[in-house]
């Protein structure tokens, strides 16, 4: 055999091992939704059971972004997996395993049944950078073993037992474009801020006369929340079917 059948065989028995290497389900099941209510708008594992894995009438794209742990701007894909075409999936590993570790499994999955192509790539964004302040930040450090809540009174958002995070997610789906926490502030606080003067979606404000989202994270939080340009590691997708392989 020549040096290039070699290197040709050595590859494939390279890229063989690999795929049997990779994490899998034990038993699996993707098929189109029959339909039903609303997926919500956060991406979860619905079956609580250790080493078991289940979301119901999901787009694509909410199933990939657990898979990969993404957020909706760190991923490019087809039209079709933004809503169109909705799945069941129903998995279970071959024991107990966290949803971490089931992450890798889901992507395995997708990748066979729908004959996904995909890649890594960097992408530049519009985004809002939220960052401190020239003060100490107006955050109440709170216990993290108690369950968060998010409450009024009017329009102001009361956020008890949350990390910032969840500020941040409510304003990249409120907003025009993402917000990036950029504050280097962990912990798991209690504080409360003004949404009158933000809108839904990119819209108009709630209040046109109230003062902006921009003015309020200011006043309320101590924070900052900034216009500006980011570098991002973005998913795409390359090629998918709709109808996935038998299961």
């Amino acid at each position: 055999m020549g040096k290039l059948g070699l290197g040709l065989a050595l590859f494939a028995m390279a890229a063989t091992a690999q795929t049997a290497a990779a994490p899998a389900f034990e038993v699996a099941s993707v098929k189109h939704s029959s339909g039903g209510g609303p997926s919500g708008d956060i991406p979860r594992n619905m079956d609580n059971s250790p080493g078991h894995f289940a979301m119901h009438n999901v787009s694509m794209r909410f199933a990939l972004e657990w898979a990969y742990d993404l957020k909706d701007y760190e991923i490019t894909l087809p039209d079709w997996m933004m809503g169109d075409e909705r799945y069941d999936i129903d998995a279970r590993a071959a024991g107990p395993a966290t949803n971490d570790e089931m992450r890798p499994m889901l992507q395995t999955l997708l990748k066979e049944r729908l004959q996904m192509k995909l890649h890594f790539d960097k992408k530049e964004l519009a985004v809002y950078l939220l960052t401190r302040g020239a003060g100490e930040p107006k955050l109440k450090p709170a216990a993290a073993d108690v369950p968060g809540t998010v409450s009024g009174p009017g329009n102001a958002a009361a956020f008890h037992n949350f990390p910032l995070s969840r500020l941040v997610f409510l304003l990249t789906r409120r907003m025009d474009r993402p917000v990036l926490d950029r504050t280097g502030l962990t912990g798991i606080y209690d504080y409360t801020v003004d949404l009158s003067g933000l809108g839904f979606n990119g819209g108009p404000a709630v209040d046109s006369e109230a003062p902006t989202i921009f003015t309020t994270v200011r006043r309320d939080l101590g924070l900052k929340l900034e216009a500006g340009k980011e570098t991002l590691d973005v998913l795409v997708i390359d090629h998918a079917e709709k109808v996935p392989i038998a299961n």
